[in-house]
């Protein structure tokens, strides 16, 4: 009989002193496996992600983590908006051009040329035409039409976002709206190394406008397809703010699901996505505007008019008109679109951030260093000149915009908060490891007086002591082994069990064969003294549990190893 089976056959012998100490020992490692799992693979999801499908973030100025929370991951509110025109600034000409056409300030251009043409009479052609011409000149100018945004030569992608909604289901589930267009998933990317594109797994993606359903088409993730059973052809209607607070409350306005993304293992899998133009239409999304503006001046002569009328007893005081903002539509492109019903205009809208892949030049070799270069640039004040061209301006709007690298944002949160997390719950798991092991060290020395004759037996019968001694270590080493196969099967069991919850919350799907990411074994303590070749092969932290509970077995084996090797024959058979 080899040692391995003697060793067994002690094992066995002390039955349930042996299986409670691999059970104790078990837990521990299925405690050190989950962590490991759970959070290495939350870890490379958060990581991959890094590499997001835009390289700056732009939004209102606040916390540069609380900009990624709510745009990235939607998870916190937004703290405030900002101007519309910080995405022209990005955008190219022709698109800057179309967009602006729908401003107020390009409407009141368009009503004061059709004045001039209607007192074009009153002056010969020439005189007229160079009129008109000048007229143009400097309006156009002043719009900035036909005019490529302040920072459109940066630009590969922008794409705008809006949030601040929600959409409850019947079971609960509360799941936020994203307003955006249909660029996002047309255009951007859902990472950019390597290049991953969202796709659809049923339907399309929603149209700008469309005949059947105007403005109001939405896209949902794969999450909220699965959690709420929506389907293409449904309709929701989203939820203003927050739908626990007390002044929210349900839009009137029906919203198409016109197509459902496949996973992306992102923040987007659990979001709706609305048509923009829609989402700007709904009740409480325009910004009143400012009363400096000519149409705030007609408002004041007005009521000064009404006062003097008043104090000089005047019965009809002189009439001034009060021009409505909103009557001031901009005109349309064709007879086609006849029926369609005006979008919001340019100056009563904001946005919550503005997603920007950037480049820096014909290649985008150089996307990561423009990536850095720019938001100081913002950041000092860059877009604040964009808001020049119109005299229009919405009331209590935020100004100042943060602009962020999202990849050091996210890497920096993790770094301060989830990292040490992280290493907080590895000690405790080791801790409970290394209590588990001492149980080993205690339940053989234990049983040591019991066994001294049976030691004693084993020594007459031929066994030298190094062959005793490496009995009671192999008896050590087998339990440890056992109880790391056992914890490592219970922890993946664990995981796999917890997984709905965590891809609730986190859209990451855990499955029982997921292993915590491989890292270089020159990251793990020592590796640095080790070969070189060695020290490049990546290996996942889960597969050197089982062998440093071994190794740890081993070293709380030698004592007891120690005391068997020291057995007096003579004095142990006699008792």
């Amino acid at each position: 009989m080899n040692i391995l089976q003697i060793a067994w056959r002690s094992i066995q012998h002390r039955g349930l002193g042996s299986l409670l100490t691999i059970i104790s020992m078990a837990l521990g490692v299925m405690m050190v496996v989950t962590v490991l799992a759970v959070h290495g693979l939350i870890s490379k999801a958060f990581n991959d992600s890094n590499n997001f499908g835009y390289d700056v973030l732009i939004g209102a100025r606040g916390g540069e983590i609380q900009l990624a929370f709510s745009s990235v991951y939607y998870l916190a509110s937004p703290i405030e908006n900002i101007p519309y025109e910080y995405y022209l600034a990005f955008c190219d000409q022709e698109t800057r051009t179309r967009e602006i056409k729908s401003s107020i300030a390009y409407a009141t251009w368009q009503n004061e040329a059709q004045t001039i043409e209607l007192a074009r009479g009153l002056t010969d052609g020439l005189s007229d035409s160079f009129f008109d011409f000048a007229f143009d000149t400097q309006q156009t100018e002043r719009l900035g039409l036909n005019r490529e945004g302040l920072f459109d030569h940066y630009t590969h992608t922008v794409v705008p976002i809006n949030l601040g909604d929600f959409w409850v289901s019947e079971t609960g589930d509360a799941f936020r709206c994203v307003g955006t267009k249909p660029k996002f998933f047309t255009d951007m990317l859902v990472s950019i190394d390597p290049e991953v594109r969202f796709e659809f797994a049923q339907g399309r993606c929603f149209e700008e406008f469309n005949d059947q359903h105007g403005y109001y088409e939405a896209v949902i993730g794969e999450t909220v397809a699965r959690k709420s059973g929506l389907k293409i052809g449904d309709t929701i209607q989203p939820t203003h703010g927050d739908p626990n607070a007390a002044d929210s409350h349900i839009h009137e306005t029906d919203f198409h699901i016109v197509g459902i993304l496949k996973k992306t293992g992102t923040a987007n899998d659990g979001a709706l996505f609305l048509n923009m133009e829609g989402f700007f239409l709904m009740e409480g999304h325009a910004k009143s505007l400012e009363d400096d503006s000519v149409f705030g001046q007609a408002k004041i002569k007005r009521e000064r008019a009404e006062k003097e009328a008043f104090e000089n007893k005047v019965s009809t005081p002189p009439q001034v008109p009060d021009v409505a903002v909103d009557n001031l539509s901009p005109p349309m492109e064709s007879s086609a679109t006849a029926t369609r019903s005006q979008p919001l205009q340019l100056e009563k809208r904001e946005v919550t951030s503005i997603l920007l892949r950037t480049y820096g030049g014909q290649d985008d070799e150089d996307v990561n260093v423009v990536g850095f270069i720019l938001p100081p640039i913002i950041n000092e004040g860059g877009l604040e000149a964009t808001l020049d061209w119109s005299s229009f301006r919405p009331e209590k709007s935020q100004k100042a915009a943060l602009a962020v690298n999202p990849v050091m944002t996210v890497t920096s949160l993790f770094t301060k908060f989830v990292d040490p997390i992280r290493w907080v719950l590895l000690a405790l798991t080791l801790m409970i490891c290394i209590v588990s092991a001492i149980g080993i060290l205690v339940g053989i020395y234990n049983s040591m007086s019991q066994r001294r004759h049976e030691i004693a037996v084993i020594r007459a019968l031929g066994a030298s002591r190094q062959k005793v001694m490496g009995i009671m270590l192999c008896e050590s080493i087998l339990m440890a082994f056992i109880a790391g196969m056992l914890g490592w099967i219970a922890g993946h069991t664990l995981t796999a069990a917890l997984s709905p919850l965590i891809e609730d919350n986190t859209n990451v799907s855990v499955g029982f064969f997921d292993c915590a990411p491989k890292i270089p074994m020159a990251h793990f303590w020592g590796g640095q003294y080790l070969p070189e070749w060695v020290s490049a092969i990546a290996v996942s932290p889960e597969f050197l549990v089982v062998p440093g509970m071994m190794l740890l077995a081993t070293v709380v084996g030698i004592y007891p190893a120690i005391s068997a090797y020291k057995t007096d024959v003579s004095k142990s058979l006699g008792k």
